[in-house]
């Protein structure tokens, strides 16, 4: 494995707009090793030893010096704390000693906010990390596969480093990362990475000091995925190394043994998807496009970059939200294969009428309505509207089970044909009166004027003649509502 010193950023803290109503869910702990035992958990960890001939990768990849043991005078759990040692002295036809241990198919992740507390040593040739690597190779060969490098310091320990390897496998790797500045090795700190589909980020003490993107990352053997290779199980690694490429060898000044503390190790994962105010979208009724799920990427949306184009909502999320013409928001430049679902109670079973208000100005476009996962429309066309903020109602008639499921719209047009999105509805056909039923009533409510609901047969203009007839046809034809 070939490793290297990223670039340096100043250490700042990031601070980013949201909206309560839409905010993402919170993290939620889903494993820790505290390190309170006498012993390292092999429910945890694989101790990794020699000096990486067994594992395929000699030197460990850095041409780096040391022998990695399971011996007590390399790695130590006592007093509530992870010791990794590293010791001048010859052993297995090595001048130095020190520890590696991973979790590979023990505690293995995809996405989440990893947290550790830990103490680096200094001096010169010595390397301490926690890092995750990809625990299959679905995308190839390091770096093809990734990296992601919570925390790494060599030498003075004068700075802190977070960094991905992507891109192809080497020699074709990449890295991208940022550094913050300090006295890394004279206590203990705290350092964060928060996963997302669509971003990475990397805190000190709760300050952000770099973040990078899936419109950065990449890899050569998905080339048509944005978020490969970092939407894969990640396992973590944390070692003590000793010489190498990066950090260059130890020296007359470099002190023995060094030690590096490791109080604890925690990962916080997003909560299942839910619906993005807590509670289901009742049907019938209209569901605003911007009000998808809670969930993350790939979870609860698809959205073929990171960038969150309009920033009118929800930031931090990659769904692109936009202030509407008609007023609120819409969801803009939604593309083709990009998909937002909404959880939704539906209270009685049987024929609804879909509504879904779009702005396409080019050619036109088609989308596809699902739930849970099966089609309830076929693909539909939309035929182009007079500008992106210019909107029609596009109509098709679906049936509904009763009951909580998740409806999934999905553009399926080709490339190039984006739209707009101001809202969903799912009415009871006919139903002009908006009482939950369809009946006669509602006759009298559209001649009657009152109805919210009068534009029946869905071509932009309401309280028609051509409506009347759609009603009364509906009326004639589909009385099951009552």
């Amino acid at each position: 494995m070939v490793r290297h010193k990223c670039f340096v950023l100043g250490i700042g803290l990031a601070c980013f707009a949201s909206s309560a109503a839409f905010a993402q869910q919170a993290w939620v702990p889903s494993w820790a090793d505290e390190f309170d035992g006498t012993s390292l958990a092999t429910s945890n960890w694989e101790v990794m030893t020699g000096n990486g001939q067994a594992y395929g990768n000699p030197g460990w990849g850095n041409n780096e010096l040391q022998y990695y043991t399971g011996r007590p005078q390399n790695i130590v759990v006592s007093g509530g704390m992870l010791s990794i040692i590293a010791r001048a002295e010859s052993f297995g036809g090595f001048n130095y000693t020190s520890a590696r241990i991973r979790s590979l198919n023990r505690r293995d992740f995809t996405y989440g906010r990893i947290e550790s507390r830990m103490k680096v040593p200094a001096g010169q040739g010595i390397w301490p990390a926690l890092w995750m690597l990809a625990s299959t190779n679905t995308y190839g060969g390091w770096a093809s596969s990734g990296e992601i490098d919570i925390l790494e310091t060599i030498n003075a320990a004068d700075s802190a480093h977070g960094t991905i390897h992507h891109g192809g496998a080497w020699p074709a790797n990449v890295s991208t990362g940022g550094s913050a500045p300090g006295d890394w090795d004279a206590a203990f700190h705290t350092y964060a990475v928060e996963w997302e589909p669509d971003e990475i980020r990397w805190y000190i003490d709760g300050v952000q000091f770099f973040q990078t993107t899936s419109a950065v990352w990449y890899s050569t053997a998905a080339p048509t995925n944005p978020r490969a290779p970092f939407d894969r199980p990640f396992h973590f690694l944390l070692n003590l190394a000793v010489g190498g490429n990066w950090p260059g060898n130890p020296n007359g000044t470099t002190v023995f043994p060094a030690t590096f503390q490791v109080d604890y190790l925690r990962i916080e994962q997003r909560p299942p998807q839910a619906a993005s105010n807590g509670t289901p979208a009742a049907i019938p009724g209209r569901i605003q496009a911007e009000a998808f799920d809670v969930g993350g990427a790939t979870f609860a949306y698809f959205d073929t970059e990171a960038a969150n184009i309009g920033a009118s909502l929800r930031t931090r999320e990659a769904v692109d939200i936009e202030v509407c013409s008609e007023g609120g928001h819409n969801v803009g430049w939604f593309r083709p294969t990009e998909w937002m679902e909404y959880t939704v109670g539906v209270s009685r079973a049987g024929r609804y009428e879909l509504r879904v208000r779009v702005a396409t100005p080019n050619a036109g476009a088609t989308f596809r309505v699902s739930s849970n996962g099966t089609d309830i429309t076929p693909q539909t066309a939309v035929a182009p509207t007079a500008g992106w903020q210019t909107y029609r109602t596009q109509r098709v008639l679906v049936d509904l089970a009763a009951g909580l499921q998740v409806l999934r719209l999905t553009n399926t047009g080709p490339a190039g044909r984006d739209f707009n999105t101001n809202w969903i509805d799912l009415l009871i056909p006919a139903d002009v009166n908006a009482d939950g039923r369809s009946d006669i009533e509602d006759l009298y409510a559209f001649e009657g004027g009152t109805g919210t609901h009068t534009d029946v047969d869905a071509d932009g203009t309401a309280g028609t003649s051509l409506d009347r007839a759609s009603l009364l046809s509906t009326l004639r034809g589909n009385d099951r509502s009552r």
